[in-house]
């Protein structure tokens, strides 16, 4: 499936705990056009600060597909029970240990977080939209 998906905020993203039904038009203010071939629970993000850089920049759109499965190396939307919004890093998954990573190489906080069972992933990037 190609087509029109959802921008939402992060808020709304932390508070996907299971696949949900497809929105539609009318359940978003704005939707993007996805550029590739995603499942019907697709949706769209903003990305908010500087800890995906280089690979993702601050205001870049997101595409996260709940569908696809999460997998080592993968960028993915998680959202920890202790939090209402969602975040966004690549998964490393080494043994029966998962950790999140920050791409930026200057990013001031941890680089590299472990998540246990209070992490849900929301979804996988699967593309981006850069607006200039």
């Amino acid at each position: 499936m190609q087509g029109q998906v959802p921008l939402i905020s992060w808020v709304q993203a932390g508070a996907l705990t299971e696949v949900i039904d497809n929105y539609a038009p009318g359940d978003a203010d704005i939707w993007h056009a996805c550029p590739r071939r995603h499942g019907p629970h697709t949706f769209a993000l903003r990305v908010r600060g500087v800890s995906m850089e280089p690979k993702f920049q601050d205001g870049d759109i997101i595409f996260v597909d709940p569908d696809v499965a999460a997998e080592h190396g993968r960028n993915v939307v998680v959202r920890f029970e202790d939090s209402k919004e969602a975040t966004f890093k690549q998964l490393v998954v080494e043994g029966e240990h998962k950790y999140l990573r920050a791409l930026n190489p200057d990013w001031p906080g941890p680089r590299l977080i472990e998540i246990d069972a209070s992490a849900t992933i929301c979804g996988v990037v699967i593309g981006k939209f850069v607006e200039f």
